[in-house]
């Protein structure tokens, strides 16, 4: 999953606030056992019980460390941006939000920023008695530009959505619209691209939330009719996983206002004391243990998954623009491209119209320019 998150024409700055650098940005480095400008913060010495220190390190566009090794291996966490790592005879790595590195004892390796962003790494450097780290060389750029060949490499095959993506919006769009002929065709193309029948019910599932019953129970009315053609036709569809057990102590609430945190990447204050959730503050309960919490909470589709389908559903039901907008700059916080939302819409303009599909742009636009701001 690729996450761009801003382009910057100058490195030579501190990193902008929309960067989730979570801790204080420490110590600024320049040079040494860096290319470049880096901010490192210790969080946790080693001591008798943990025998590992953590930091946190802020990487510049382009800024890299030194070839080294650790005596006793190191991990890192992703936690922002995008950046390159690679061990000594190995391909580059691209590391994005989420990706996490494991490094040997005594492998020579290097990691840093992209030349295009940011980058905001967790290191995991257990002691040893040969030391923490050894320093080698620095990072020749004949070696750092195999890491730009290879961003753009994934770039290049990210810019649409993915193949179950695809299929997706085309299920989302002709449920929404009642289209069952043409959502016939849709769950055939689904299954046999190879989404499971749960990953296809449970999409028909969550859609009840955005375009109500009636659609939805259609939906999977027009799911059973096409796989008892298929079952007839002597093809075996592969069932798919289904959803985990809810633990015992399962707080709806509690838990539904987590999810809606890890969607928006922001607080969530309850109870609500403005808008709709303070005025209704029966809805607020609705939308944190309903919708995100008991169809949100269920793992067998990913929250890009159902970010997917919901905003295909908005975009499809028209006059419901600031939804749509939020929606938008969830799956953007995900880790989904602007080119990936404009080719969701491109799917939504050649399967049912352009009026839908100017109207999500025009609402993409405008989530792109408030995030600069």
């Amino acid at each position: 999953m690729l996450l761009i998150i801003f382009s910057l024409k100058s490195a030579a700055q501190t990193p902008p606030d929309l960067l989730n650098t979570l801790f204080p940005l420490g110590d600024k480095i320049q040079g040494g056992n860096f290319t470049g400008t880096v901010w490192v913060t210790p969080l946790l010495p080693a001591d008798s019980t943990l025998n590992a220190s953590i930091g946190n390190v802020v990487f510049e566009p382009k800024a890299r460390s030194k070839w080294h090794k650790h005596p006793g291996g190191q991990t890192l966490l992703a936690l922002d941006g995008m950046g390159y790592y690679q061990e000594k005879g190995k391909p580059v790595q691209i590391l994005r939000k989420g990706d996490v590195a494991r490094c040997p004892p005594d492998v020579e390796h290097w990691h840093g920023a992209s030349h295009d962003h940011w980058f905001v790494q967790l290191a995991i450097t257990p002691e040893h008695p040969k030391g923490r780290v050894i320093w080698l060389h620095e990072v020749g750029e004949e070696v750092y530009l195999a890491g730009i060949a290879k961003q753009r490499e994934v770039q290049g095959n990210l810019l649409d959505l993915g193949n179950r993506h695809q299929h997706i919006v085309a299920i989302a769009s002709f449920t929404t619209k009642g289209d069952l002929e043409k959502l016939k065709n849709a769950l055939n193309a689904g299954l046999d691209a190879n989404l499971t029948v749960n990953e296809l019910k449970e999409t028909l599932v969550h859609l009840y939330a955005y375009c109500g019953f009636p659609r939805s129970i259609q939906g999977l009315n027009t799911l059973m009719a096409v796989l008892e053609a298929r079952k007839a036709k002597g093809i075996a569809d592969e069932v798919g996983k289904t959803a985990s057990l809810i633990p015992d102590d399962f707080s709806k609430y509690e838990s539904g206002k987590k999810v809606l945190e890890a969607l928006t990447g922001q607080p969530q204050v309850t109870p609500p004391k403005s808008g709709y959730g303070a005025f209704s503050p029966e809805m607020d309960v609705f939308l944190k243990e309903h919708l995100f919490a008991d169809i949100f909470g269920r793992d067998v589709l990913s929250y890009q998954d159902r970010e997917v389908a919901t905003i295909t559903a908005l975009v499809n039901l028209g006059g419901v623009e600031p939804m749509m907008k939020s929606h938008m700059g969830i799956a953007l916080n995900l880790g989904m491209t602007e080119a990936q939302l404009n080719n969701l819409l491109s799917i939504i303009e050649a399967n049912i119209g352009a009026k839908e599909a100017d109207a999500g742009r025009k609402g993409l636009a405008e989530v792109l320019e408030s995030k600069k701001k």
